[in-house]
């Protein structure tokens, strides 16, 4: 199964885009660690639209006040005992629901 062009950016999921223009840079002074660099030189890291858009997917799930902690207790509890079978029509129907929102 192929996932194709789910950010609307006309590539295909998962394709590397390093070097597209649609990056993020943090820098700042290495600390603890030996390098042959001179002191005040900085390491640079720099994040995909992607990675951009993952951490900030996550900051807010993490941050959301409607997360349902008993369902997710218990949902959890269900997948480490075996029990929990997902229904995957309702899987499907839903996956391609999202799909025709994005293309509307």
């Amino acid at each position: 199964m192929d996932i194709n062009d789910i950010f609307g950016t006309g590539k295909l999921y998962g394709q590397n885009r390093v070097g597209s223009g649609q990056s993020g840079e943090v820098s700042g002074n290495a600390k603890g660690g030996k390098s042959g660099q001179t002191s005040g030189s900085a390491d640079t890291v720099t994040l995909s639209g992607d990675a951009r858009l993952f951490s900030q997917a996550v900051r807010d799930a993490q941050s959301s006040s409607d997360v349902r902690a008993d369902r997710v207790a218990e949902l959890k509890a269900q997948v480490e005992s075996g029990e929990y079978q997902p229904d995957s029509h309702k899987i499907a129907e839903k996956m391609l629901l999202s799909e025709i929102d994005l293309l509307s």
